[in-house]
């Protein structure tokens, strides 16, 4: 066994030194969540030199570190300025409807059920970005449930009323001004100060990437309906992907496939991590113990009832007007199937 094992990585080994020398720049997310510092900065800086024997190596930043704040992510990649980026699928939105697709808040309540809607909606999402933005995807996965981090007493989404709500997409929009809250439209990096500021008395953020942000240093509810998973996806330039070494694409699109395992492990992990670390309670393993602690608010039943309300008479119809007949029915018969809605425009 022990030298069936040896021959194994003998061959391993040999197949990496057998790739050319490959440079890639590689635009990253934001350092302060963890998947950025758990799982894909490792993956650039270190992984895949390591297992392809020193053959590929990046030039690695994060969104903070070069100044981008995040829509602009696809247009950049198009252009050729990084050969793979990552990106949040619904900041696109204002490019194609159709990147809001998996982000539909409410649509589904758990990640395994995210998942499957991810996998079906995928070609839906490849042919988008290689017709609008020359890319090629590589990984879809959410960063973790979203959810609302409030200042001052919010005990449901009648508390939203009159309150300025960050969202970052359209469709959760959508449903908190249909809640009678107002929305603030924020990049990830901005919402501690604005709220700071009181540009924002809530801010709708993951349970996660928003402990490890900070945010319950500028607010003290985390009110947990659920508002979608902030997808996120890699890709590569297609001009970029298309030059490489037949050997190193095979080699990055072997790795990609488990990188994208890894990363919904992670997502998946850090939705209760996340409320436990910001209420202050243990196990918090990924995050920072909040102190002050937050006050959970869990929604009820009634609350779950009027946001699925909102969510097809509002949110999909509006959705689905917007992305158009095609786009709708493309929905409906991949997300829309797995999650048991249909959209339909007005």
């Amino acid at each position: 066994m022990g030298l069936a094992v040896a021959f194994s990585v003998l061959a391993a080994a040999t197949h990496a030194q057998q790739l050319p020398t490959t440079s890639l720049k590689v635009l990253g997310g934001n350092q302060t969540q963890n998947m950025f510092r758990y799982i894909e900065k490792p993956f650039f800086t270190k992984e895949l030199g390591e297992k392809s024997n020193g053959a590929i190596t990046t030039t690695f930043g994060s969104l903070e570190e070069l100044g981008i704040k995040g829509p602009e992510v696809l247009r950049l990649l198009r252009l050729g300025v990084f050969d793979i980026a990552e990106g949040t699928l619904s900041y696109m939105a204002g490019e194609d409807p159709r990147f809001d697709g998996l982000d539909l808040p409410g649509v589904t309540l758990d990640i395994d059920t995210q998942r499957k809607a991810a996998d079906a909606f995928r070609p839906v999402l490849e042919k988008a970005m290689a017709e609008k933005f020359n890319a090629k995807l590589l990984t879809t996965s959410p960063i973790a449930l979203q959810v609302f981090y409030c200042k001052g007493d919010i005990a449901g989404l009648e508390s939203l009323k009159g309150k300025k709500v960050r969202t970052f997409n359209p469709v959760m929009a959508d449903l908190v001004e249909a809640a009678g809250g107002s929305t603030v439209n924020l990049a990830f990096a901005e919402v501690v100060p604005a709220m700071q500021r009181g540009v924002a008395d809530c801010a709708i953020t993951g349970t996660s990437a928003g402990n490890t942000a900070r945010r319950w240093e500028v607010s003290d509810r985390l009110y947990t309906l659920p508002m979608g998973w902030s997808m996120i996806f890699l890709a590569a330039n297609m001009n970029s992907w298309q030059k490489l070494d037949p050997k190193v694409r095979d080699f990055l699109q072997k790795e990609f496939t488990e990188l994208e395992n890894r990363q919904w492990a992670q997502a998946k992990a850090d939705v209760q991590d996340g409320i436990n670390c910001n209420t202050g309670k243990q196990p918090c393993k990924d995050g920072i113990l909040a102190s002050p602690a937050m006050t959970l608010v869990t929604p009820s039943e009634a609350d779950r009832a009027t946001a699925q309300k909102i969510l097809r008479e509002r949110v999909l119809a509006n959705w689905a007007k917007r992305c158009g007949d095609t786009c709708a029915k493309e929905w409906s018969d991949t997300v829309g199937k797995v999650a048991g809605v249909e959209a339909k425009p007005h």
